[in-house]
């Protein structure tokens, strides 16, 4: 009987701190009292009620309301709640979401298979925001099988979503498929998701992916110039650099615009990396 109560009194504090989140005028050390009182109890019963004001923070585009609940109910539910807060990282509230997407990616480790169940139907929904987060969480739990998924999203309409997918990627390595995935995204239209690849390219150093790298130092999109020779400069510390290498970072030394100049520059000093 006590502990029904006690369940109801911390159900009862919940709505109460759920209302203080949506009240700018409510006491900020009365919020956190109650959001450490709920984070300690770890009752269970409350995870219901915790989904639906998460849900409703997100909805409402609350992003410190969210902030607050997704703690709680991870540290209540664990792993067991990311599907609930895979749905609540997916939308852009404007915030950087540091905390859950560490969360997420720490409880997609502990049980790759469980979190790749919730993660694969996800990836090739209807939901953009959706697709885009579970791409991106895919990547801390790769398996081969997902570059046919990769090769599929790579044609998404949503650039955010083939952003994530260069990003995942990288996390297969210097697989032969994944590299050959990446150079198609050199041709991608959106200038920020050519900068993904490039970082990516740069990051992984395959001589192969050199020829279509160097294609881009003529792109029209200034920062993509500039990802060139940021790109190149990591090629360009290896030994021996190749002469095609230094002869690009000459031509974008010499660009128009000063921070394409500036990162090819910098790409020139950069000391040869060993081992």
């Amino acid at each position: 009987m006590e502990d029904r109560q006690a369940a109801g009194d911390l159900t009862l504090r919940l709505y109460e701190l759920a209302a203080g989140l949506t009240d700018p005028d409510s006491d900020l050390d009365d919020r956190a009292e109650i959001e450490e009182e709920l984070v300690a109890a770890r009752r269970r019963e409350l995870i219901p009620h915790l989904e639906r004001h998460l849900a409703t923070a997100v909805e409402a585009g609350n992003w410190y309301a969210r902030h607050v609940l997704a703690r709680i109910l991870a540290e209540t539910a664990g792993r067991t709640s990311l599907a609930a807060l895979l749905r609540a990282y997916s939308c852009d509230l404007g915030d950087d979401q540091d905390s859950l997407s560490t969360r997420l990616h720490v409880f997609a480790k502990e049980d790759s298979a469980a979190a790749r169940e919730i993660l694969l139907p996800c990836a090739v929904g209807n939901d953009e925001g959706l697709r885009r987060a579970a791409i991106w969480l895919l990547g801390f739990v790769p398996e081969p099988a997902d570059l046919d998924l990769l090769a599929h999203a790579a044609q998404d309409s949503d650039d955010g979503v083939r952003r994530a997918v260069v990003g995942t990627l990288g996390s297969h390595g210097t697989e032969p498929a994944a590299i050959d995935l990446l150079l198609n995204l050199l041709d991608d239209p959106s200038p920020q998701v050519r900068i993904s690849t490039l970082s990516a390219l740069g990051f992984l150093r395959q001589p192969r992916a050199l020829p279509k790298i160097y294609l881009l130092a003529n792109d029209d999109n200034p920062r993509v110039r500039a990802w060139v020779a940021i790109a190149l400069g990591r090629f360009f510390a290896l030994e021996p650099a190749d002469p095609a290498t230094s002869a690009l970072l000459d031509q974008l030394a010499a660009d128009d615009d000063p921070y394409v100049r500036d990162q090819a520059t910098e790409a020139r000093q950069r000391k040869p990396l060993r081992g």
